[in-house]
């Protein structure tokens, strides 16, 4: 084995665990290819929150078996991800082309797994064990400023329609000493943007010293050489307003606050045992813009829920118009393995849930270009990723309000640097803007 490559399905804790798997390939030697086909190990970490993941999974790993079968490059193919833990040595059985699956609890026991398949045994290796997972030593970061850093393993909400619980187990806090010394070590290599994971991140409590999640960012807020500190994701039922003003208080806070509310009606939110109301959420909105007035909320929406009325999708709706979200991720009812909600009636047929969906994609769309048209004439602090597309003059960069700003290329502009741009348009999903020359001085 000397070259891997590794498909990364969903959400930001996927991308990290791609990391983690990339670490410990490199460890054993391998070096990173281009393509999956022409790997010596090719790994799909993925992702299971939408319905249909299993097929989708499933017809990726034909379509892969059959390219490197035409390319006499058979090699090791491993699924890994929240679809692994989910099915397990199921899709063994049901994938001729797969050699090993690997739960996200089981990310450090890599090289073991492909020792086992070196010997011929196609393995699964899935479950949660009592001890840690997660070496930060391993990690492959590459030379990105942004940077993700694990503070909470798990989630023990178990909202009814989700299959996290399932796939990522119980809830489990690092200490604040393991979080902050992973932050300083990605700092002192060149990382500007940390953002903490986890799946319920304001849930957060140190195992040996009791500070919550308000306590963490204060301290990580402080490490020298942090530029912006993000967190995704946050449960608004965790929210009190002690930990609110603890976070307001953070100077090098972004000023972008992901905030789900799921769904505007109490009846639908009671039958997703979400732990609030919609009055609930909205004053958590009002308490939290009280304490940062410059915050930007972006949110889930689930549509279809089994027994959404028409009433309840219109509460939803007026949520909507009412917080003003900066971004908003919308989706259709899926049910999912092994989850209440899978089994209630009242099932939305699928084009009415399609139906609903434009109309909230509809009103987030006018209300976006709205905001961002607000934000033409401010100077704001970029940090760059890239070009914006490839070929492309423009070059795409984030400021401190996760908005997306598209500026025109300079001479010796480079990924991961700092630039002060003058917004200059705007459309619904990003900005414009122009870089905002440097003042020089006569001598």
């Amino acid at each position: 084995m000397e070259t891997y490559f590794i498909e990364t399905w969903g959400c930001q804790m996927n991308v990290l665990d791609s990391q983690r798997l990339e670490g410990l390939l490199q460890q054993r030697g391998l070096r990173r290819v281009a393509h999956a086909e022409g790997a010596d190990v090719a790994v799909l970490n993925t992702c299971s929150v939408r319905e249909k993941a299993v097929h989708k999974v499933l017809s990726r790993l034909g379509e892969l078996h059959g390219l490197r079968r035409e390319n006499g490059r058979p090699g090791v193919v491993g699924l890994c991800g929240c679809v692994g833990e989910q099915e397990g040595a199921r899709l063994l059985a049901r994938s001729a082309g797969l050699d090993f699956v690997l739960g996200p609890g089981r990310v450090s026991q890599l090289p073991q797994v492909l020792d086992a398949v070196a010997q011929g045994r196609r393995t699964s290796v899935t479950g949660f064990p009592a001890g840690p997972d997660y070496d930060p030593d391993t990690i492959a970061r590459g030379s990105s400023a942004r940077q993700y850093i694990t503070a909470i393993h798990g989630c023990d909400q178990h909202c009814t329609f989700c299959i996290v619980p399932t796939t990522r187990g119980h809830e489990s806090s690092r200490t604040l000493a393991e979080i902050v010394a992973e932050v300083t070590g990605v700092v002192e290599r060149g990382g500007k943007e940390v953002t903490l994971l986890g799946q319920t991140i304001n849930a957060y409590r140190c195992p040996a010293t009791g500070a919550d999640f308000g306590d963490l960012l204060q301290v990580v807020g402080a490490v020298p050489g942090v530029w912006r500190v993000q967190f995704v994701t946050s449960h608004p039922r965790f929210f009190t307003r002690a930990m609110v003003e603890k976070i307001a208080s953070v100077p090098s806070l972004g000023t972008y606050l992901h905030l789900p509310f799921q769904a505007g009606s109490d009846a639908v939110l009671k039958r997703m045992h979400r732990g609030y109301t919609r009055a609930g959420y909205l004053d958590l909105v009002a308490m939290i813009r009280t304490a940062m007035p410059r915050v930007t909320l972006s949110t889930d929406v689930i549509v279809g829920f089994p027994g959404e009325t028409e009433d309840d999708f219109a509460a939803t709706l007026d949520v909507v118009r009412e917080v003003g979200f900066g971004q908003l991720y919308g989706f259709v009812f899926s049910p999912r393995p092994r989850t209440p909600a899978a089994r209630y009636p009242g099932r939305i047929a699928r084009a009415e849930a399609g139906i609903r969906l434009e109309r909230l994609f509809d009103l987030q769309a006018s209300i976006q270009l709205e905001l961002n048209q607000a934000m033409v004439g401010r100077t704001v602090e970029l940090l760059l990723d890239g070009p914006a597309k490839r070929g492309s003059a423009l070059w795409q960069g984030r400021g401190a309000d996760n908005r997306v700003v598209n500026v025109p290329g300079w001479n010796g502009i480079a990924a991961g640097e700092l630039a002060t741009v003058v917004i200059t348009g705007a459309t619904p999903h990003s900005l414009l803007g122009e870089r905002r020359e440097p003042v020089t001085r006569p001598a």
